[in-house]
């Protein structure tokens, strides 16, 4: 094995060890919307649950200068745009099949007793491995074994379904944020990065799950279009409309008759 590869694969444990992972975002669960959504026996459950995930890999500034930009014949310069790519297969799997787990001890999954589908996607940002790490961000960044330096990585889930009003969409926001410093490698068991996502994301289909049944319930109880007002009490169900009333006539003064 030639030196420069010893130092990468030296370097990339340090950097390993030497990070701490910590989550943020819309992700705390209302605790009332989600205790109704355990009580709640009458709702029916999807029967069956989608899922596709996009990730936008990774790109260090200098990636972006040496690979997407060009120069025209006038010298201008254009940047084209990072294109989305599906994640690897096996975290997409995972992924489904914590979303059908939670979602099944939600209420809102029922293979067998369920009826139609709900369609999860989820968009992950500047995803990062530590192949990465080693090509590009830990050799421009070297200075994190001095001053800490951060990486974040922000997670879109969006949850589309059928309502009785239509179609609705339910947006959940989050973001990892990795600091590497080698001072910080004593926390790594504690904050790794991989295990501070999976708790993101799970979290983050938790919200997804009581947000349905928000929205579920809301379509449920939304009144029809242009429903006919149902009468006051005491009132008649038809009322007829008020004719004003003819004014009084005054009768004719009685002819005297003369005296004979």
């Amino acid at each position: 094995m030639k030196t420069y590869k010893i130092f990468l694969a030296a370097a990339a444990a340090l950097s390993a060890c030497g990070c701490v992972s910590f989550n943020s975002g819309d992700v705390r669960v209302e605790r009332e919307t989600a205790q109704a959504m355990f009580d709640d026996r009458a709702l029916t459950p999807f029967a069956e649950i989608q899922l596709v995930w996009r990730n936008y890999p990774y790109r260090h500034p200098t990636d972006a200068i040496a690979g997407d930009t060009t120069v025209d014949e006038k010298g201008n310069f254009s940047s084209q745009k990072i294109k989305p790519v599906p994640a690897p297969p096996d975290d997409t799997a995972a992924l489904l099949k914590a979303a059908r787990k939670i979602f099944s001890e939600a209420g809102l999954y029922d293979r067998k007793k369920g009826r139609g589908a709900l369609r999860l996607e989820l968009a992950s940002m500047n995803r990062w491995t530590y192949g990465d790490l080693v090509r590009s961000y830990l050799v421009d960044t070297s200075f994190i074994f001095l001053i800490p330096s951060s990486l974040r990585v922000n997670y879109l889930l969006t949850a589309e379904l059928e309502t009785s009003t239509g179609t609705v969409r339910v947006e959940t926001l989050g973001q990892n944020k990795t600091t590497f410093h080698l001072l910080l490698a004593p926390l790594y068991p504690f904050f790794a990065p991989g295990g501070k996502e999976k708790g993101l994301l799970r979290q983050m289909l938790w919200r997804s799950a009581t947000e349905v049944y928000d929205r579920l319930k809301r379509a449920g109880q939304a009144p029809a279009e242009n429903p006919a007002a149902p009468p006051a009490a005491g009132t008649p169900a038809a009322a007829e409309p008020v004719q004003p009333a003819a004014p009084a006539q005054s009768a004719p003064p009685e002819s005297e008759t003369p005296d004979d």
